[in-house]
């Protein structure tokens, strides 16, 4: 299930709760994604709240990063960031209008665990993906408490275990290359556990605490010799080409 963007709008732009979301994942994913070398950066799903940091960035430096957000259409699109020249784009999930090895850091968040083709949008983040940039991947972990709450976007779509993300991008020729949470307090709307969100995540940070983290946050690269998978039929085709070639 694939909350509407306008729901996520709302939900990061006029709550308290997805305010401090907002700005606990920024301030994780800022370093990630700061770097000299870096000329293309890439958010799909709905990374606006992740990304406003470096818009402000780039309005300020010309040799900044060229920055783009793609949003899907059964999500859709809203115009991003406000005030300033537009930078979100409507897309099919599987097929980017991106030039292939064009990006050096592609950020997902609200895109994988709603999707239903992940392996064809792995395939189409690995095609656009620099052989040297990085995937930065925000799915929700199943072992913590967000993703059994609906009071967040993280509560919808398919949680996931380190080992089973491990699993999925190196059967998409993607290898995990660091691997950590954030989200360590309770995901409620109101009260104590709103006011301590920002103590509960200096604990959960101090003690490093994975399991009990809501959000895994991945950083991955390609695996640019990793055997690519094929379907059974053409197994059977290279098997008889293979034969065919040995008598001849």
């Amino acid at each position: 299930m694939r909350m509407d963007v306008a729901e996520l709008k709302n939900f990061y732009s006029h709550t308290d709760l997805g305010t401090k979301v907002g700005k606990i994942i920024s301030k994780t994913l800022t370093p990630l994604m700061s770097s000299n070398s870096c000329e293309f950066i890439i958010g799909f799903g709905f990374t606006c709240p992740f990304m406003e940091s470096l818009t402000k960035i780039s309005s300020l430096n010309v040799n900044s990063p060229k920055i783009v957000s793609l949003m899907p259409g059964e999500q859709g699109v809203v115009p991003w960031p406000k005030n300033k020249k537009n930078l979100s784009v409507l897309v099919d999930e599987t097929s980017w209008p991106i030039n292939t090895s064009s990006a050096d850091i592609i950020l997902m968040a609200h895109g994988l665990e709603v999707s239903r083709n992940q392996d064809d949008l792995l395939n189409e983040a690995f095609r656009v993906l620099d052989g040297k940039g990085k995937l930065i991947l925000l799915v929700p972990n199943r072992t913590g408490l967000w993703a059994r709450s609906d009071n967040t976007p993280f509560g919808f779509g398919k949680p996931y275990t380190i080992n089973q993300l491990t699993f999925l991008l190196s059967q998409n020729q993607f290898h995990i290359d660091s691997i950590f949470s954030v989200l360590y307090g309770i995901p409620s709307k109101k009260g104590y556990w709103l006011r301590s969100i920002n103590f509960w995540e200096a604990v959960g940070k101090k003690f490093n605490f994975p399991f009990f983290g809501g959000v895994l946050i991945v950083e991955a690269s390609k695996s640019v010799y990793g055997a690519h998978k094929i379907s059974a039929k053409e197994t059977k085709k290279l098997s008889t080409y293979v034969k065919a070639t040995i008598t001849t």
